[in-house]
């Protein structure tokens, strides 16, 4: 006979507390995403006019984030190049995320050491009329506070999405989000992905797609 695992021998027991870990986890990402739109609705809206005004000044948006952060900013870079729902038609936007040339990354790192590859690959692509979005849940990335350092001196535009207290990248963009959340990176990247999905709804606002 096979051994039965513990959590299928326990039943009902396990499965309650299993519903209360998901209630808890869920429901208080909910709550820290009320939260941050509470106190950053404002924030939000003048991130999503940079970002318009970006594209409309013939300018493109630069992302950079590492490991889930990084995901974020192929994501959102994906969502405003490719489209973000299929309902709507409208042109392709300018988006890169820094993080997707695998050879450009690792000869960045062996080469000029990984801080710098952000910051490389910005004074490659960035120009004055460019906007460069750094995503760190701790606000702490060299890397990106690198890249944010380097846009600045490019003249370029900025803006941050951030987590815990804002790290060292507190007050270094032109605009800036700082999820109110310490610990852990998990509550933090729902809370920038969900904001990022609201500046691409309204872009497209913006620009008159919809």
């Amino acid at each position: 006979m096979s051994k039965q695992c513990r959590s299928c021998s326990d039943g009902l027991t396990d499965r309650t507390r299993y519903e209360e870990v998901v209630l808890d986890v869920m429901l208080y990402s909910a709550r820290l995403k009320e939260t941050v739109a509470r106190r950053n609705s404002d924030v939000i809206v003048a991130m999503a006019r940079m970002m318009a005004e970006t594209f409309e000044e013939g300018g493109k948006v630069l992302f950079c984030g590492n490991g889930g952060s990084a995901a974020d900013a192929q994501h959102l870079a994906t969502e405003l190049t490719i489209r973000y729902r299929s309902s709507l038609v409208r042109p392709a936007l300018p988006a890169i995320a820094l993080s997707t040339d695998t050879s450009a990354l690792t000869a960045g790192a062996n080469d000029l050491g990984y801080d710098a590859v952000f910051a490389r690959l910005v004074e490659a692509y960035g120009r004055e009329r460019d906007l460069l979005v750094g995503l760190s849940t701790s606000g702490n990335s060299k890397s990106v506070v690198n890249a944010l350092e380097g846009a600045k001196r490019q003249g370029m535009k900025t803006f941050t999405l951030l987590g815990g207290d804002g790290g060292v990248l507190k007050g270094v963009a032109d605009l800036e989000i700082i999820v109110p959340h310490s610990g852990s990176a998990d509550r933090v990247q729902e809370c920038h992905i969900t904001i990022g999905h609201v500046l691409i709804d309204l872009v497209e606002r913006m620009l008159g797609y919809c």
